[in-house]
């Protein structure tokens, strides 16, 4: 198997630090560091650390696991499944970590438009997500069919983004508890 690039290695350890530590409390130093790499190699790769942000964004998104299916299960058992291994990370990270999009969204989106917009896509196509399990719920009866797919999507993300940032406050899962409660014992019953 082929070592890692010098990249792949900034990325990788930029993941782990944006997500460990913030963005902002990240120098390039301390992820050339991580990566062991030398810093002067962090420019051959990336313009900026801003775009090194995107990527990690784009890599989280792509990597989270949130697509992964459990055979058998129906469209809402499968979506709760997809947020209750997000919530065992969480608990797994004492609560110290958050997710990296909302991380990202709510420290650098109003401070550059690039991350901002990757910010935004991830959101856009983890809604869309949410979506696709609420209309295949609802054509098989097991969500009400008076719900809006887009609108509802929307909502529940914007909710769980909450409930995570609630959670990292309080070090419990009452927040993400809640979540639950609402989203799979009231609205899609």
């Amino acid at each position: 198997m082929p070592r890692p690039s010098v990249r792949e290695n900034i990325v990788e350890a930029a993941l782990v630090e944006f997500h460990r530590r913030g963005f902002n409390a990240c120098s390039v130093e301390d992820i050339t560091k991580a990566a062991g790499v030398p810093k002067g190699s962090f420019y051959n790769h990336f313009k900026s650390k801003e775009d090194l942000g995107a990527e990690v964004v784009d890599r989280y998104t792509t990597g989270s696991g949130w697509r992964a299916e459990t055979p058998g299960l129906s469209p809402l058992k499968q979506l709760r499944a997809r947020f209750t291994a997000m919530r065992d990370a969480q608990v797994g990270y004492e609560f110290t970590r958050g997710c990296l999009i909302g991380n990202m969204g709510a420290e650098v989106a109003d401070h550059s438009a690039v991350i901002r917009s990757q910010v935004g896509e991830s959101l856009e196509g983890w809604s869309a997500s949410i979506a696709d399990s609420i209309r295949d719920a609802q054509a098989i009866g097991e969500a009400p069919a008076d719900l809006d797919p887009d609108v509802t999507s929307r909502f529940i993300l914007n909710a769980w983004e909450g409930a995570l940032l609630r959670g990292k406050v309080v070090k419990t899962t009452e927040p993400m508890d809640d979540f639950f409660a609402v989203v799979f014992g009231n609205i899609l019953h």
